[in-house]
Parts: structure tokens; sequence; C-alpha cells
């Protein structure tokens, strides 16, 4: 791993930007195209709140790098180095993939001893997509999961086929669907003890953990507007 992890030139910020957040994932689209529709969707609800009120307005940067696990752990170190930004939230994006388990496992371990924070899934980021329309507890193959997206899309009224890079199926990601994911995926971490390593958590995701942050976010946004017009 990077020695240089932990060490910042002396032209940075010598405290984190309130409300910042690295968000480096794995993929360069699926990934990259929802966490960036999430920054935007935040970007409008907190628009001109702090020309009103005293408010620490989140910043996203989402960033794909193309690299997994603990490759991905020494790309987002050197991010990290080479931005003029400290950022308050680290949180790395990343899946099981064909790998040795261990590297999978320690990916996530390695991570949480930076105090950064992994959004992992098992097998694949789809199950993430997946639990916003159906809860899913049997361990099913890449090809599956696209032909039950498909399926989905073609329900809800978006012809073809679900691929990574297209962003149609975001639409369908309603408020209301995207706490269903939240729960259906709160209900399948419940199922796995605490001892059990992550590789055998199929299917699994973590992916939750960091949505549901970002929707509390925007849940405070739609509050503080409210409390603006009474």
């Amino acid at each position: 791993m990077s020695k240089r992890i932990g060490k910042r030139p002396k032209h940075k910020r010598s405290l984190p930007l309130p409300g910042s957040y690295l968000i480096a994932t794995e993929g360069i689209q699926t990934e990259v195209l929802y966490f960036r529709d999430l920054a935007e969707e935040l970007e409008q609800k907190y628009a001109g709140l702090a020309n009103r009120i005293e408010v620490t307005v989140p910043s996203l940067t989402v960033k794909g790098t193309g690299v997994s696990n603990l490759t991905l752990i020494e790309r987002v170190a050197e991010v990290i180095q080479l931005s003029p930004t400290l950022f308050e939230h680290v949180w790395i994006v990343f899946d099981k993939d064909d790998i040795p388990l261990d590297k999978f496992d320690n990916a996530i371990k390695s991570a949480e001893q930076l105090g950064w924070h992994a959004a992992w899934s098992n097998d694949s980021f789809e199950l993430w997509y997946l639990l916003h329309f159906e809860f899913l507890n049997a361990a099913i193959d890449r090809e599956e999961y696209k032909m039950k997206l498909t399926q989905h899309m073609q329900t809800n009224g978006i012809q073809g086929k679900y691929e990574k890079n297209s962003a149609r199926i975001l639409q369908l990601f309603t408020p209301e669907k995207r706490q269903q994911a939240i729960r259906f995926a709160k209900k399948l971490a419940g199922y796995y003890q605490a001892n059990i390593p992550y590789h055998q958590r199929n299917p699994g995701t973590a992916v939750y953990q960091l949505v549901a942050e970002l929707t509390a976010l925007g849940q405070r946004a739609d509050t503080l507007r409210k409390n603006l017009k009474k």
C-alpha cells in the first residue's frame, strides 16, 4: 500500500471541509451515474439555503477509478493526497468480483482502519438496484440481475434492456423506492451474524448505509425549507 497515506501537502486546508464527501467507486459507469444523480439531487435541495440561514451545505465528489479492492484503497489515498480539499467523509464503493476472497474482506477492513467507509456489494452493485423493486435473499449471477432489472424497467414503461452504462433506470428510483431499498438491505444484513466473513454474505450490500446518510441530508434540507415558510 502507498506509504503516502495520511501525508498531505502543506498547501492543503488544516481541517476537513464540513459536509464534504469523497465517493470513490470501483466502476466508472453504473456507480458513478447513480451517485452523481444523488449529488445533483442534494445540490438542488440545498440551492439558495445558505443565503437565508446558516447551514452546512454538503458537497459530493464522485470519482470512478476503474480499479478494485486493495488497489482502490491505494488509488483513493492518492486522490486524497492530490486534492485541495480535505474530505470529512470518505466512502469507497466496490463489488466482490472474481478475486481471491481474502482481498475482498481485507479491502473492507483496510478502509475501516483508515477511518473510511466501505459501501461494498456481494456479488454485484446491481443488487442495490434490484432491492428498489424486490427483496432478494438468494445468490444469483450477474446475468440474472440484468434480466430482473430489465423486467422491472419494462414493467414500469421503460423499453429495452438494462445496461450498466444507462441512466434510464434512475428515474424509477423515487424517494419511496429508495426507502424500500434501504429497508430491504437492512433486512438482508440482519441475516448474517457479525462473525460471518464479508465474502460469504451473498447476497449482501452496505451501499444502503451511504445512501441512508445522503437521504437524511436531503430530508434535513426539506425540513429547513418548510421551517422557513412558517
